[in-house]
């Protein structure tokens, strides 16, 4: 038999495909009982796909219009996405514990972070039970801190003008002033400021969303060699680490001195993670700092895209509804001075300024499908339709968002729309 490389490459190919094709054929059995967008053959589903790469906001606004209150199905590079188009559904969604439909799993096949950040990340994420317990609980105690960096990252990055100014480049502006106040609240002054901090969490943010989704395009069998070839984690970590050092040392050092609740111990988020982790009976003093320093930088991730993005399109409707802004300040003043100064209650008050955030994200949003998730075993919604496990769900946020029923005049921007 001939064994030369030529052969054994073609015969590797050829079964790679032979895989894929019976792969392709078996998850799409699993579905046929989802009606389709576009056709849906296993070769002629690839001219689908091609449209979903290019016009994916037309396509699944066409499966909506031809498939009412239900789901539907759409292939993609990486295999089938369900649509749902149902506000039912919807609510049964969110509604959904993880063990049945996974927001984590959803996270870690886009941006794939056992590879992107670390193996643990994945396998124990409990800096988020943190984010949304003990974090969330103090926005108002740090309030003051926060605004104050708000203030002072402004006067640097957007310095008052009596003329127009147009930055050179908005959402870099944007992201500089995002992680200064982020990490006013997550590890103080003077770290908050320091410009390599804030340059390596910037740049984190940004590799872990291009290394994920580059690893993406390539089968999962090369997704271990490609982690350690194209991402820079381990570096970052260690320079993160440096960082984190000093902080750590100190903490660890009055703790030991006086208890868990030493005098004038910071609340922040690397006093919440240690607290956290002591409370689930680990001996933290002897743990490890660069785990503590992973769940910080993640932290970082999760808020510097969302905020940069969210407060950018916020600035950009702004700007292109001159109108707003006098009663938005006169709406800012009114609340402030009756409230007795800035304060989370006084911006619960702002009911203009409420409405105009939540049109923005209305009018823009992240993407056509939002509300992602992943079925960890097949889950049935109560009208019947069921979802595959393995299968990608997700909802029609876009056309729900413009859907004339709920919205009149859905592609008109109001400020007012959410208050009135």
């Amino acid at each position: 038999m001939d064994f030369s490389p030529y052969t054994i490459g073609i015969t590797a190919l050829v079964a790679f495909l032979a895989y894929k094709y019976v792969n392709a054929r078996i998850q799409r059995s699993k579905l046929d009982a989802i009606p389709t967008s576009g056709p849906n053959g296993i070769f002629s589903s690839y001219v689908t796909v091609w449209r979903y790469l290019l016009h994916a906001r037309t396509l699944i606004e066409e499966g909506c219009q031809q498939h009412p209150g239900t789901a539907f199905k759409i292939p993609t590079l990486f295999g089938w996405n369900v649509v749902l188009n149902g506000r039912d559904m919807f609510e049964e969604l969110k509604r959904a514990s993880e063990g049945d439909l996974s927001i984590l799993e959803m996270f870690e096949d886009l941006v794939h972070l056992k590879y992107t950040m670390s193996p643990v990340i994945h396998r124990n994420p409990y800096h988020l039970d943190v984010i949304r317990t003990t974090l969330t609980r103090n926005i108002g105690a740090r309030f003051d801190d926060v605004r104050d960096e708000i203030q002072a990252a402004f006067s640097e990055y957007i310095p008052p003008q009596d003329d127009w100014v147009e930055p050179s480049n908005i959402i870099k502006t944007i992201q500089n002033i995002v992680v200064r106040t982020s990490n006013r609240f997550f590890v103080g002054l003077p770290l908050c400021r320091n410009e390599d901090w804030c340059d390596l969490n910037l740049k984190f943010t940004i590799n872990v969303m291009v290394n994920g989704s580059l690893i993406g395009f390539f089968p999962k069998f090369l997704h271990p060699l490609l982690g350690r070839i194209i991402t820079n984690r381990k570096s970052s970590l260690r320079r993160a680490v440096r960082h984190l050092t000093p902080i750590l040392n100190e903490r660890f050092a009055m703790e030991r001195e006086y208890g868990r609740d030493w005098p004038d111990k910071p609340n922040d988020l690397i006093s919440w993670l240690i607290d956290s982790c002591a409370q689930n009976g680990e001996d933290w003093q002897k743990g490890s700092y660069e785990d503590l320093t992973l769940r910080v930088i993640a932290t970082n991730f999760v808020a510097i895209h969302t905020t940069s993005q969210t407060f950018t399109q916020a600035l950009f409707h702004l700007a292109a509804n001159p109108q707003v802004v006098e009663p938005l300040r006169e709406e800012i003043k009114t609340t402030v001075e009756r409230e007795g100064g800035w304060s989370k209650v006084a911006m619960v008050q702002m009911r203009l300024l409420d409405s105009f955030m939540k049109e923005s994200q209305r009018r823009v949003g992240v993407g056509a499908i939002g509300t992602a998730r992943i079925a960890q075993k097949d889950y049935r919604f109560t009208n019947g339709v069921v979802i595959p496990a393995g299968t990608k769900v997700g909802v029609a946020t876009y056309h729900f968002h413009h859907d004339e029923s709920k919205y009149p005049s859905p592609f008109e921007f109001k400020p007012t729309r959410s208050g009135s």
